[in-house]
């Protein structure tokens, strides 16, 4: 049993669940996880110091680990946005790496550390909390002031500048300014530590970025030196967060495995690929080829030279917020679109080359696109692919869609593995109910209606969270039944339970299993 050391970014099921359910999907390789109450809660981070007792003990036993940086020097992810360390508090941290390295020269060490966001909005459930009244401020004031610099402004945008500067108060803006050169050291101390061959690799996902900014700043930094330092085969910098725990698991296995998926990406749209995605600031195709190229594989032109087929279900011109599909659909952008011949091809490339498939939705963020979903539905899909994502930003889907097929396309679809097949078909399932049933139906549907009429905190359900997960159960069964005939691939499709990370109902995650 080879056993993989691996450290999340934080305790949602996405970073702390995900990657060990990928896990499991495979032979001979076992995923160890730090306990989960040592993972900390939302704004209160995790016990670092018992992680890093836990690595130090653990490392002898492990080829490799896949390390959140973050986590490990911050606490979690909100940890970075909102932390009070010092540089050198973080420098001493940054250390322990270089000793576990040292104590354990066998481990193959996969790190990745965040280019931390700045949330253009005005909200501090997730960062610090004058973000509640300056949050847009500041993002708008930092990313005219790089502009400025980098591309010009016009005198309008220049005038808005300098009435931000007078807006936010001068203490604000420097504990945000302290705090960014804190992160930045550490980013790049963590490009050091490739050039130590500390890290053999290093994963560097941006967080709700944008052309313009602090998180694009500190990208140019970070690349800058690891072109200085010859490494840029060896440090990887593009959008996401969420999904990296289960794209750089995915990479380990191919390694172990001694495997490199080949890919052949389609797309319902000839423009989709060259769409600039929300929360993120290069072309979708662009960043599909970093994730796969991430996660082990490589991309193939041709669907006969390929292991696996990701099929895209890009927007036209635009994406656009799941929660606006009803009213706020672009017409334009519809017609740029041919979702019924990339359904056709899905079905056509099963029948002659028998290989798997995964659907990324990514027309919208936040959620699946209704009109696809109902014609794959019509179209019998769900019975012949191996996985599907459409939830939070595209990189989000892609990077775990990516991380599944590969190893479907390792285990040719488990046809010789059923239980791993049937664990496969479970996440399957998993992200059915929860990407598109509840993040693009039910929750929405709980934040128009039902939530304030009973006068329920969204982001802190508190007392209302079982009458909550009762309304969400009841809704959600009620889908399961309606689009699926409550079955999948032949076998019934059950909904246990549905619990809320972090206390909020955005931050909702669906226990599903499959009975024969």
């Amino acid at each position: 049993m080879r056993k993989v050391l691996y450290v999340p970014l934080d305790d949602r099921d996405c970073n702390y669940q995900f990657p060990w359910l990928l896990s499991q999907m495979t032979e001979g390789l076992e995923l160890l996880r730090p306990p989960y109450e040592w993972m900390g809660f939302l704004k209160k981070p995790a016990d670092r110091e018992k992680i890093w007792e836990w690595l130090f003990e653990q490392a002898g036993e492990c080829d490799y680990a896949i390390l959140s940086v973050d986590t490990l020097v911050y606490g979690n992810i909100i940890g970075s946005r909102i932390h009070t360390y010092s540089m050198e508090e973080c420098r001493e941290t940054m250390d322990r790496f270089r000793q576990l390295k040292k104590q354990n020269p066998q481990l193959h060490i996969h790190a990745f550390n965040l280019a931390a966001r700045v949330a253009a909005y005005n909200d501090n459930h997730e960062d610090p909390e004058y973000w509640q009244e300056y949050g847009y401020d500041i993002w708008r004031y930092t990313w005219l002031w790089d502009k400025k610099k980098r591309a010009g402004i016009s005198e309008k945008e220049a005038e808005a500048l300098e009435s931000l500067q007078k807006k936010i108060p001068k203490e604000i803006m420097q504990d945000f300014l302290e705090r960014r050169k804190t992160d930045r050291f550490v980013n790049l101390t963590s490009v050091e530590l490739v050039r130590e061959n500390v890290f053999d690799i290093l994963t560097v996902p941006k967080d709700d970025t944008a052309e313009f900014g602090y998180a694009a700043l500190d990208q140019m930094a970070i690349m800058q030196k690891a072109e200085e330092e010859q490494l840029m085969n060896r440090v990887y910098c593009y959008p996401g967060a969420d999904e990296v725990g289960s794209v750089i698991f995915a990479r380990v296995f191919c390694r172990i495995k001694q495997y490199q998926p080949v890919f052949y990406v389609r797309y319902s749209s000839l423009t989709g690929s060259s769409v600039i995605p929300l929360y993120e600031d290069r072309p979708l195709g662009e960043s599909i080829k970093w994730q796969i190229l991430s996660a082990g594989g490589v991309c193939s032109e041709t669907p006969a030279d390929a292991d696996c087929m990701l099929a895209v279900n890009a927007p036209g011109t635009c994406q656009i917020e799941s929660a606006n599909q009803k009213s706020g659909r672009i017409f334009a952008s519809d017609n740029a679109t041919n979702p019924e011949e990339l359904l056709r091809y899905i079905r056509y490339y099963k029948e002659y080359y028998g290989k798997p498939v995964g659907i990324s939705d990514v027309t919208m963020a936040n959620g699946c696109d209704n009109a696809f979903m109902n014609r794959a539905m019509q179209h019998h899909t769900f019975d012949r692919i191996a996985a599907l994502g459409g939830w939070n930003t595209a990189e989000n889907t892609n990077g775990v869609v990516i991380a599944v097929l590969a190893i479907a396309a390792f285990y040719q679809e488990w046809t010789d593995f059923p239980e791993l097949k049937k664990k496969a078909d479970t996440f399957l399932l998993r992200a059915l109910t929860a990407d598109w049933l509840c993040q693009a139906n039910v929750l929405r549907q709980f934040l128009d209606e039902y939530a304030p009429a009973h006068q329920i905190e969204p982001y802190f359900l508190r007392e209302k969270e079982e009458e909550s997960r009762k309304y969400f159960l009841r809704c959600l069964r009620s889908l399961l039944q309606e689009k699926l005939g409550g079955r999948l691939k032949g076998q019934k499709a059950i909904l246990e339970n549905i619990r809320f990370n972090w206390n909020g109902a955005f931050y909702y995650a669906v226990d599903v299993s499959l009975k024969e």
